[in-house]
């Protein structure tokens, strides 16, 4: 069965999704009820590799503005940068966390133990400590505020003496992480690559069990049905 992907892009309404859906979708589909078994399931993993690819892009984002800062020796776009830099992992971590009542599926990163790639100076372990490091930037610093070694702030005063009076002023300085280097974008699009791969074997694999749990008949009525339509 060949897959397609389409996105619907347009103003928020207090529609639903599904009556914006059956009103763009093209006349010869048929929207899959997640009545039907594994089809809830199935656009849960087309939730996350929509994520998934998203983190992709973000990184590539990150890559260009990164390689600019490099030639140039100077930061470049920061509050882009900033924005790219939380976007993507809050992305990421979406995939790893569901919620307990009526939550989309998630995935766990022991997903990429199975048939590891060979790569020449990166093994499973140095992935897996960075799904680490990603998820603690997102639990202690970007969703949290608690005490972290990602950010400093603190004042200090500074003094000025000009031989009779001794002034002084309350100032602060903040150090925060905004910014992967250049070994560490390369993990992140490798990892979330790797993760998107599996995913994706996934999801293929549930298109495979609704169409069977459909049934071969009831596919051939409603694609005559909606055929005529068109």
């Amino acid at each position: 069965m060949p897959v397609r992907t389409e996105k619907i892009f347009g103003d928020v309404t207090p529609k639903s999704v599904e009556e914006i859906l059956l009103k763009e979708l093209p006349k010869n589909s048929w929207l899959i009820d997640e009545k039907i078994k594994f089809a809830k399931q199935l656009n849960n993993y087309i939730s996350i590799i929509d994520d998934l690819e998203n983190v992709k892009d973000l990184i590539q984002e990150l890559v260009v503005i990164r390689e600019k800062e490099v030639k140039a020796n100077k930061e470049e776009r920061r509050l882009i940068k900033r924005a790219l830099f939380i976007t993507a992992i809050i992305n990421y971590a979406r995939c790893f966390n569901s919620t307990k009542k009526d939550g989309r599926n998630s995935i766990d990163i022991k997903l990429i133990r199975k048939d590891f790639p060979k790569y020449n100076d990166i093994e499973v372990a140095d992935l897996l400590r960075f799904h680490k490091y990603i998820m603690g930037l997102r639990n202690t610093f970007i969703a949290h505020a608690d005490r972290n070694i990602y950010e400093t702030d603190r004042a200090h005063i500074e003094f000025e003496y000009d031989g009779k009076i001794l002034n002084s002023t309350f100032s602060h300085y903040s150090i925060k992480v905004f910014s992967f280097d250049e070994v560490q974008l390369k993990n992140f699009f490798i990892l979330t690559n790797l993760l998107l791969i599996k995913v994706e074997e996934k999801k293929r694999a549930l298109v495979d069990k609704v169409k069977n749990e459909v049934g071969n008949r009831k596919l051939l009525e409603i694609g005559l049905k909606l055929s005529k339509k068109t």
